[in-house]
């Protein structure tokens, strides 16, 4: 009988394309002070790189983060989450009433708003202590649709219309807009959330490392067996749902900060789904999937649709290709583009 290959396991340190992941940090900063300084650099009458191009790199840096935060749950803990939308919502609303209705400053605004997902998270967890699988699934998209209902009832958090009027984050007393030494008012964001991602990436990095991370891959792979060896099932499950709530709760703060308004759809179930899917896309368990998955999920609905401008198309075509992408995906590559074979 034919002996069956498996794929080769990644080293500790291996990230893109065969490099340490002190490399890859090496060449991603430089990419991106490049990225932001190039028009600095060399001034000229119009951007090098057009302020839509860092709009989008915004974006992608706050769904990476986003993705890595769903890892801790749908990828290390192997549940399916359809309601991590509120979590980031949570965040985002956090920091949108307390900045505009109580002069909160923002900074300040981030740890409340991961202490009200993480409280978020605790009925979630409970509820599903004994279950898992499709009925956990249900119940991560009821507890989505809970919250959302209730902002959408709740004057004072603008109800369906949300909350405009967010001011950029300060520092040192001027905007991150504003600051002097950065050609576009989209850099001090990406500079910002850089060191976010990189952040999180480390710190999962040295939980998948960690006698913690073993605990909850025995656990991902057969509870049962785990509990028998004496891992704490359940304190496990808490404690990184909560983990995996915080983490996304802080981009949600990033984006009401950025997109200076927050309304009912940063808690839709087609959030859930979105941030789900960039999980899926770039691959469960890994963190450079999480984060390409974040990157991929933004970055082609934005060509696609130059493209359907391009040629005149009368619909727009990301959805028949992100239907597409899905089924191939789920076909030929189940784990994910980055993602860890089975």
């Amino acid at each position: 009988m034919a002996e069956k290959k498996t794929a080769r396991p990644l080293k500790d340190g291996e990230w893109f394309f065969g490099l340490s992941g002190r490399a890859t940090f090496l060449i991603s900063l430089v990419f991106v002070l490049v990225f932001c300084f190039l028009d600095q650099v060399i001034p000229g009458k119009s951007l090098i790189i057009p302020n839509f191009v860092k709009y989008i790199a915004v974006v992608c840096l706050i769904y990476a983060i986003a993705s890595m935060g769903i890892n801790f749950y749908s990828g290390y803990l192997g549940e399916t989450s359809l309601g991590h939308a509120a979590f980031y919502g949570v965040g985002a609303y956090m920091t949108g009433y307390l900045t505009t209705a109580m002069g909160v400053n923002f900074w300040l605004t981030i740890p409340i708003g991961m202490a009200g997902a993480a409280l978020a998270a605790v009925p979630m967890a409970l509820a599903g202590r004994r279950v898992k699988g499709s009925f956990m699934t249900v119940i991560t998209y009821a507890f989505c649709e809970i919250i959302r209902y209730v902002v959408i009832n709740t004057d004072e958090l603008g109800g369906s219309a949300g909350i405009p009027g967010i001011k950029a984050p300060e520092i040192f007393g001027v905007r991150i807009t504003k600051l002097p030494f950065l050609p576009s008012n989209k850099d001090g964001y990406i500079l910002i959330l850089y060191v976010i991602v990189v952040f999180v990436a480390h710190f999962t990095w040295k939980f998948v490392h960690s006698r913690e991370g073993y605990a909850v891959s025995a656990i991902r792979e057969d509870a049962i067996a785990a509990e028998a060896m004496g891992i704490d099932v359940r304190s496990y499950r808490l404690k990184y749902i909560i983990v995996s709530a915080v983490i996304c709760s802080l981009a949600g703060s990033f984006y009401a900060a950025f997109a200076n308004l927050v309304d009912p759809n940063l808690l839709s179930a087609t959030l859930s789904i979105n941030i789900f899917t960039m999980l899926v896309i770039g691959g469960r368990r890994s963190i450079k999937g999480a984060i390409l998955g974040g990157f991929i999920v933004v970055i082609l609905p934005e060509l696609l649709r130059g493209v359907q401008g391009l040629i005149g198309l009368s619909f727009d075509p990301w959805y028949i290709l992100y239907g597409l992408m899905l089924i191939a995906i789920m076909r030929f590559r189940p784990e994910g583009l980055l993602g860890v074979r089975e």
